[in-house]
């Protein structure tokens, strides 16, 4: 036999305890952001373009002699804004943007670590390939946004 507080918190009969209370606080907090945010039209493109612009730069830190990972994403982030002008972009998807960018490039340089291309710079070459190709789709990517912003 169970008594329940009628505090007004909870709903008698969803309710077998406090534990349920922060369950659904939990579950509130975990989907209200992305109730709560609705994103531009053009950020699906932005985001793609920061993701391969982010692993591209991650190896070139990592594999590049004299490269300068704090000019290139400053140089990144001043062209989408400006590019941001002419969409729906918002700050806050540019922020977004700016963490996605974050979280991607220390991804791909803790996995560039693990394949130990930061002690035998000779393994660079064996994944050029790759970040060539996240080059290209970057390029296509910012194609794409430019054709956007053009119609």
């Amino acid at each position: 036999f169970f008594f329940h507080a009628h505090d007004g918190i909870r709903d008698p009969l969803w309710s077998r305890g406090l534990g349920d209370v922060y369950k659904r606080q939990i579950l509130i907090l975990i989907f209200l952001p992305s109730i709560c945010y609705a994103e531009s039209p053009e950020y699906p493109l932005f985001r793609d373009y920061v993701q391969y612009s982010s692993s591209v730069d991650a190896y070139s830190k990592m594999c590049v002699k004299n490269f300068q990972p704090a000019s290139a994403e400053t140089e990144l982030f001043e062209l989408i804004n400006l590019l941001s002008n002419n969409t729906q972009l918002t700050s806050e998807d540019i922020e977004r943007l700016k963490e996605k960018y974050s979280r991607i490039n220390t991804s791909t340089l803790t996995q560039l670590r693990r394949l130990g291309l930061d002690t035998e710079k000779r393994l660079c070459k064996n994944y050029l390939k790759v970040f060539e190709r996240f080059d290209e789709k970057r390029n296509e990517k910012l194609n794409e946004i430019t054709e956007l912003i053009k119609e």
